[in-house]
């Protein structure tokens, strides 16, 4: 091998070295941390340091382990949530029904340099076995819990009560519990009765606030419960057919429950129907009621206008005859005025004559035909049409019916309801003597 040749072969064991210090001082010399994580770097000489900024540091060939500042599970059933094979908890209620909870945990690791020491020695630098511990603390929190109630409580409306519970004594630890006798009021027994069993209750202090049996394990750690879900709850098959169970009793209460309200709606319809129908039937009663009513008064309307009418008539017929009556009398007493005047005359040519002693044949003449007329005169004013017998009306302060008669009586002896007949027997009446 020449001297070229040597070099060659140097140079690539140089490389190599250089290579492979490069590689051991890239693996052992430097270290790196993610800001999601911490990390706690022993050295060779066995000192522990807490990495818990993000970036390169030396590491210089020191054991390094790393953790996740916070930490999501799940312990369940269902491989869709990242399981390999069944990790839910099972849970016995105080009916002695059984659920498998399947859930979700994720905590907080601790944030202290002490705490996180105490961790790494206590779980052996070991990650899963600090899951495994928070997961043997949730078993008992849900064991705890689900004596509370039972499993048609919990089936029917306690779930969150029931999450809220376990989530609590995660964070604050296990509660004191007591034994109690519990009525279920929907179980019964073969007769019919409901059953009695023994459940559990939370023990409190004078405030209400529930003591606490035995500190929380994640606290003497710093591990902080961030979240808690239960992501499915998964019956036995006992317990099941006794929801069905259950399930079928409540559908045929409220199939009887329907019936009755069906049968309370008829009712109701029926008797509503029948208050409509006389609503309906009163109706129309007050609507004759108050046709006839208005037809009443329409009526007594028309007989009060026929009586006012007949009233003013009876006025006006009072007040003709009453004209009439003084257009009589005034020609009555024309009459009687020219009666007196034909008798006066006669009586004056009687006179005439005996004091002429004699009157001539003219004379004479003259005054039969004087005669003849005041005989026409009286008969053609005895044609004159007059009211023997009229009866006007008046109070009773006036006479009435009683003054009326005896006016008539006095109105007959003095010639006046028969005034030519008066005439007459004043025309035949002696003359009373000159010196009388």
């Amino acid at each position: 091998m020449n001297i070229i040749d040597k070099l060659k072969v140097g140079g690539i064991i140089a490389g190599v070295v250089l290579a492979a210090t490069v590689i051991i001082t890239m693996l052992y010399g430097l270290g790196k941390n993610d800001d999601q994580n911490y990390q706690i770097k022993q050295s060779v000489q066995g000192v522990v340091t807490i990495i818990d900024e993000p970036g390169w540091y030396p590491k210089l060939f020191a054991t390094v382990w790393t953790y996740p500042r916070a930490i999501q599970k799940y312990f369940s059933k269902s491989k869709d949530e990242g399981g390999i094979k069944d990790m839910s908890i099972r849970g016995t209620f105080n009916d002695g029904g059984t659920a498998y909870f399947s859930t979700q945990i994720r905590f907080q690791t601790p944030i202290t340099d002490v705490l996180r020491r105490k961790a790494h020695r206590d779980f052996s630098g070991n990650e899963e076995n600090m899951v495994q511990s928070v997961r043997a603390h949730l078993v008992n929190c849900i064991k705890n819990s689900a004596p509370l109630m039972s499993a048609s409580e919990h089936q029917s409306a306690r779930k969150a009560e029931f999450t809220q519970i376990v989530h609590d004594q995660l964070s604050n630890g296990l509660y004191s519990m007591r034994k109690v006798e519990k009525t279920l009021m929907d179980r019964t027994d073969e007769k019919g009765q409901p059953i009695t069993v023994y459940a559990t209750e939370i023990v409190r202090d004078k405030e209400g606030q529930p003591t606490i049996a035995s500190p929380s394990p994640l606290a003497e750690y710093g591990l902080r419960v961030l979240q808690f879900s239960i992501t499915g709850t998964e019956y036995d098959r006992e317990t099941q057919a006794q929801f069905l169970a259950k399930k079928e009793a409540y559908l045929n209460a409220e199939r009887s429950k329907a019936e009755r309200e069906q049968e309370v709606q008829m009712r109701l319809m029926v008797e509503e129907k029948g208050l409509r129908e006389k609503a309906e039937m009163e109706a129309s009663a007050n609507v004759e009621k108050a046709k006839a009513t208005i037809e009443g008064e329409k009526k007594v309307a028309v007989a009060e206008q026929a009586a006012l009418e007949a009233e003013q008539r009876k006025k006006q017929a009072d007040t003709e005859a009453a004209q009439l009556v003084s257009v009589a009398k005034l020609k009555l007493e024309a009459s009687k005025l020219d009666a007196q005047a034909v008798v006066a005359l006669a009586e004056a040519e009687e006179k005439r004559i005996q004091l002429a002693g004699a009157f001539t044949e003219r004379e004479k003449g003259i005054l039969e035909i004087s005669a003849k007329r005041d005989a026409m005169v009286t008969a053609e004013l005895s044609k004159i049409p007059v009211p023997y017998n009229y009866f006007g009306g008046g109070s009773d302060s006036e006479g009435g019916m009683m003054g009326n008669l005896i006016n008539m009586v006095l109105m007959k002896q003095s010639g006046v309801l028969d005034p030519i007949k008066a005439l007459k027997e004043e025309a035949v009446m002696p003359s009373p003597s000159p010196h009388k």
